[in-house]
């Protein structure tokens, strides 16, 4: 009976995880008590340690994730959307796009191949990548996508 519940707890945590930025243990417990399982943190710090979870840019993932290569498909797209704080427009071709510490080169990855319609290419530093667009029109449609990208990354939090 113990054995079967630890691998209910175990697969909803695996998909959430793989769902929502998960950044701590603390906010992990609290997802699982929602989900109706009675979690404490020792026993989620037992789960992530025998489902071999690592931590990548603030999140919990599997360890095979942290090793694979930036893909352009919606969980790994996903992933990197959710470190995006903050957009702004400057002038009539330019977005400037705040993301967690360290994330702005992954994140300037996905938004390339995400907004490539719209725009022409983007520049990242360590938390702030400029994004260049063609016009004042496709800065308004990708100011658009990223908020609702950002309300759904606070939504989850």
């Amino acid at each position: 009976m113990k054995r079967n519940h630890r691998l209910r707890r175990q697969t909803a945590l695996m998909r959430l995880i793989r769902t929502q930025p998960v950044e701590n243990q603390e906010q992990l417990v609290a997802l699982m008590r929602r989900e109706g399982f009675q979690v404490s943190q020792a026993s989620i710090s037992r789960d992530i340690r025998e489902l071999g979870l690592v931590k990548l840019l603030g999140r919990y993932v599997p360890a095979a994730r942290a090793r694979e290569p930036v893909r352009s498909d919606d969980v790994q797209a996903g992933l990197e959307i959710s470190l995006i704080i903050d957009a702004e427009p400057v002038g009539a071709n330019l977005i400037v796009v705040k993301t967690r510490v360290g994330a702005a080169p992954s994140v300037a990855v996905v938004l390339d191949q995400e907004l490539k319609e719209m725009s022409i290419g983007s520049v990242a530093g360590d938390d702030t990548i400029f994004v260049a667009v063609r016009s004042r029109s496709d800065q308004g449609q990708v100011m658009a996508r990223l908020n609702t990208w950002i309300m759904q990354s606070r939504k989850e939090r």
